[in-house]
């Protein structure tokens, strides 16, 4: 019990982190490559394998693509072993009928992908708004004109949100329907 106190082992240690290592990322399935890029691996359910989902500029954009294949293995109902790093980022959009079905290299795909579309989404990194967002009261604003490349459009006389519509622009003949 000694060695393992001494290693950094015991109730102190980090999780997922090896006795006597220090943890090389903030975020979780992200580690550092040679050269300043940043890879994203995850271990394969049920196997002993993991799936390197590839490297790339940044730790984010890593922990990105870590995100989505937990998505892809997981879908919405992690296990404890597992967690987000960003637990309120969009994730994939796949049905759980094809999330079953999907290869290892098709995870691999996705996950490289969603992450690249959700990084163009979230501010740069660092950024912190020095002071908080006021949204100014809009002037109003006159309606367009109901035209469409010159032409008049049908719905021009239509206002659904105002009132109902008048029954009178209606008719049926009752032969035609019995």
């Amino acid at each position: 019990m000694a060695t393992l106190a001494a290693n950094g082992g015991g109730g102190g240690a980090r999780p997922g982190v090896a006795p006597g290592r220090q943890k090389q990322s903030e975020w979780t399935g992200v580690r550092p490559r040679q050269g300043g890029r940043w890879a994203a691996e995850i271990r394969v359910p049920n196997t002993r394998e993991k799936l390197w989902i590839g490297t790339f500029e940044s730790p984010r954009l890593a922990a990105l693509a870590y995100d989505a294949a937990v998505f892809c293995f997981y879908g919405e109902r992690l296990p404890k072993t597992r967690r987000l790093n960003f637990p309120v980022a969009p994730t994939p959009e796949l049905p759980g009928i094809v999330r079953a079905r999907l290869t290892v290299g098709n995870v691999k795909a996705i996950a490289e992908q969603h992450a690249r579309t959700v990084d163009a989404l979230l501010p740069p990194p660092g950024f912190a708004a020095a002071a908080p967002l006021v949204v100014a009261a809009a002037a109003p604003v006159e309606a367009a004109p109901a035209t469409y490349h010159g032409v008049p459009t049908a719905m021009a006389d239509n206002n659904l949100v105002a009132g109902a519509a008048d029954d009178s622009q209606f008719s049926f003949d009752a032969d035609v329907i019995a």
